[in-house]
C-alpha cells in the first residue's frame, strides 16, 4: 500500500470508524464494514464456548452480522442489538457457500486495514491531522464528529486509540517547549551566556525531530531495511540507524562494500610484499657479485650509517648505485588514497 492509499484508508478508519465494501445477497442490498477490538470480544461471547461446528457457524453468522453496516439501506448500528435475532435470521437462511464469499470478502477488508497500520505515525504529523485532531476534542467516534449515527456505540479502534496517544503526546510537547522557552527568556536576565548554550541545544534537539517528522509525514513510512552481507550498505537516516549501522562496523560484520575494500587492499599488500621480495633478491645478487669483484662496499639489506672514510670514498665514485626496498605501509598509504579519489570513501548516508 502506497502513502496516498495508505492516508486515505487511515482518514476512514480514524474519522468514520471503519473501512466499507458493498454487496448484494438474497436480493437485499447491504454494505459490510470492518470490526474492531471491543466488537470482536462481543463476536467470540456471543458465540459461545468454542469447538466444533456448530462453534464455527455461530463465530462466522455472527462476524458478518456485526459487520452488517446497512441491510437495504436500514443503518443495523443504531438499533444493532435490538434487531440482533432478526439480522441472525436473515443471515441464518443465506446457504452456505454465500457467507463464505462474504466472509472472504471481509477478510480482504480487513487485510486493507492492516497495511494502514503503519502509516499511523506518519499520519499524524500531517497538518491535516493535528487541524481535524482540535476539531474532535479527543473523541474521533462521536457521532457529532463522524457523521454517522451509531459509531457512538461501537467503541474505538486500534487506529483511533494510537491517533489520540499520539497527538496527546504533540499536546503535551508543545505545552512543554512553550514553558521551557519561558523559563530561559526568565533565566537569561541573570545568565545571558549560560541560557544561549542551553537554548542552542534546546533549539537543535527540536530541529532534528520536527525534520524526523516532516520526513515521515511525507513519505507516510520509513520502513527499516535489514542489514545483509550481500548488500553496500544499510541507510544511516535516522539516529536508530545510524547507531544500529556504528554497532555492526565495531562488531566486525562486514558487508559488501567492506569485503570489496578488504580485498582491494589484500591485492596491494601482496604487490607491496612481491615487490620487496623482488628487491631483495635483486639487492642479495648484486652485493654477491660485488663481493666477488672486492668492493669495499657491498651492498646489503640492512641499513646503517656511513663512516667519514666509507662517506669520502662515495662522493669520489663517478657513479654510484642506489637500490630502495619498498616500503609496505607508505604504498599502501599511497595506494589507498588513490582508490577512495577515485570510488570514493565509505560514508553513512541514506539511500534512496
Amino acid at each position: 500500500m502506497v502513502r496516498n492509499e495508505g492516508y486515505q484508508a487511515l482518514s476512514d478508519l480514524i474519522f468514520k470508524g471503519f473501512l466499507l465494501t458493498g454487496m448484494e445477497i438474497a436480493g437485499k442490498r447491504l454494505v459490510f464494514k470492518t470490526i474492531n477490538e471491543r466488537e470482536f470480544r462481543l463476536i467470540k461471547l456471543y458465540s459461545g464456548f468454542e469447538g466444533g461446528k456448530a462453534y464455527m457457524r455461530r463465530f462466522n453468522t455472527n462476524y458478518i452480522i456485526f459487520s452488517t453496516f446497512l441491510l437495504d439501506d436500514e443503518n443495523v448500528l443504531m438499533k444493532r442489538e435490538e434487531e440482533y435475532k432478526e439480522v441472525r435470521e436473515f443471515f441464518n437462511n443465506v446457504p452456505i457457500i454465500l457467507c463464505n464469499i462474504v466472509l472472504n470478502e471481509l477478510m480482504e477488508l480487513r487485510e486493507s486495514a492492516m497495511e494502514a497500520v503503519e502509516f499511523i505515525e506518519g499520519f499524524s504529523y500531517t497538518d491535516r491531522s493535528r487541524r481535524i485532531w482540535r476539531q474532535c476534542d479527543g473523541f474521533p467516534n462521536s457521532e457529532e464528529f463522524t457523521g454517522v449515527p451509531g459509531t457512538g456505540k461501537m467503541g474505538l479502534n486500534t487506529y483511533q486509540e494510537n491517533w489520540v496517544l499520539i497527538n496527546k503526546m504533540l499536546d503535551s510537547e508543545e505545552k512543554y517547549n512553550k514553558d521551557f522557552s519561558r523559563s530561559l527568556f526568565v533565566a537569561s536576565a541573570s545568565n545571558p551566556k549560560g541560557v544561549r548554550s542551553v537554548r542552542t541545544k534546546f533549539d537543535s534537539n527540536v530541529e532534528l525531530t520536527d525534520k524526523r517528522r516532516k520526513r515521515l509525514a511525507k513519505l507516510g513510512s520509513i520502513k527499516k531495511q535489514k542489514w545483509s552481507p550481500k548488500k553496500w550498505s544499510a541507510p544511516v537516516d535516522t539516529a536508530e540507524e545510524l547507531v544500529d549501522e556504528l554497532m555492526r562496523q565495531m562488531s566486525g560484520q562486514k558487508d559488501r562494500h567492506d569485503k570489496f575494500i578488504e580485498q582491494h587492499m589484500n591485492k596491494i599488500r601482496e604487490r607491496a610484499e612481491e615487490k620487496t621480495r623482488t628487491v631483495k633478491e635483486k639487492l642479495e645478487k648484486a652485493r654477491v657479485k660485488r663481493a666477488e669483484a672486492g668492493d669495499v662496499l657491498p651492498l646489503t639489506v640492512s641499513q646503517r650509517p656511513l663512516s667519514p672514510e666509507e662517506a669520502k670514498e662515495l662522493e669520489g665514485r663517478k657513479q654510484v648505485n642506489v637500490a630502495t626496498v619498498s616500503n609496505f605501509k607508505a604504498e599502501r598509504a599511497k595506494e589507498q588514497n588513490r582508490i577512495i579519489k577515485k570510488i570514493g570513501s565509505k560514508v553513512l548516508t541514506g539511500r534512496n
